[in-house]
């Protein structure tokens, strides 16, 4: 006789759909269906809604899941600091967040139109950052800046005004209209950030 499966906890189900459905996004560049999801999750497809009381709260805690770093901050720094000098910091910095940027940009392009929609309903109150993302872009701007905080003494300019420069400069690179894939590719990012766009006095082109 095969046993039988042991019953996912409330959490374990909303943790096993919501991790379904980013890896979807990614792969179909769409809001997979519920079937999908279901099908991904390993659960019934009824079971989505018996955890999420609609759509909405389905994409807020996708959402929420895409922007959680895969790291705490104290971890991120510490593993800045190992790393000898602003350049080499800026350039594995770069080649991280640029990874990460495809994958949370993709997934903010396919659920943005439909929080819009949610939001535009009837009673919905308008559409407005959630406060979750309000509070990821907060969190990512004290990450960037304690990494530049390292390289103080090599930073012309305040550790926050180089977190806002790295974070305009690669969050930039991957808004729609963009050229694909982006010149500014990890090494570019660096080399600007380093020298500027100025060629110096008397360099070749």
């Amino acid at each position: 006789m095969t046993p039988r499966a042991t019953p996912m906890a409330p959490d374990e189900r909303r943790a096993a759909i919501v991790a379904a459905v980013v890896p979807l996004v990614l792969e179909h560049g769409r809001m997979p269906s519920t079937r999908e999801i279901a099908v991904a999750a390993g659960i019934a497809e009824g079971t989505i809604y018996r955890v999420f009381e609609d759509k909405s709260a389905l994409l807020h805690a996708v959402l929420e899941e895409a922007l959680r770093p895969p790291e705490t901050a104290d971890q991120l720094v510490e593993q800045m600091a190992d790393l000898p000098g602003l350049a080499t910091r800026l350039l594995v910095l770069a080649e991280r967040s640029q990874a990460r940027m495809r994958e949370v940009h993709a997934t903010l392009m396919v659920m943005r139109p439909l929080m819009a929609e949610a939001h535009a309903r009837p009673g919905a109150g308008g559409f407005a950052p959630p406060r979750f993302l309000v509070e990821a872009n907060e969190a990512l701007m004290e990450r960037l800046t304690r990494v530049f905080e390292l390289s103080a003494d090599e930073l012309a300019v305040s550790p926050l005004v180089a977190a806002t420069a790295f974070r305009a400069m690669v969050l930039g690179a991957h808004s729609p209209g963009m050229p694909a894939p982006s010149p500014l590719t990890p090494e570019v990012v660096t080399q600007l950030l380093l020298a500027g766009l100025a060629r110096p006095e008397g360099g070749e082109a």
